[in-house]
């Protein structure tokens, strides 16, 4: 049940998700070869700043994630409340 699965913490959408177009995955792994191409060009310091660098975005893109989740759900929610509201003025006749 969804109920459990969110009160005991096993949903997880950032790490459940991943897409699954041809284009994902092509550049997911160009963006492997490239950091492989990257740690045989650069310097142990500046490789560490790459890293550092690949964090930070890493970090920012989590946190906009985490914004467009809420902001989607509330939305969905709000929906809901409007369709809702609507069946009340506006009731089903059979």
């Amino acid at each position: 049940m969804v109920l459990d699965d969110l009160y005991c913490g096993n949903i997880y959408p950032a790490e459940q998700v991943v897409p699954h177009k041809k284009e994902y995955r092509e550049l997911h792994r160009h963006t492997g070869e490239l950091l492989t191409e990257l740690e045989k060009k650069l310097s142990k310091e500046q490789m560490e700043l790459v890293n550092q660098f690949h964090t930070h975005v890493v970090d920012v893109h989590c946190m906009e994630l985490e914004a467009h989740f809420q902001y989607g759900f509330s939305l969905g929610m709000m929906l809901m409340k409007e369709v809702h509201t609507l069946l009340d003025v506006y009731p089903r006749k059979n």
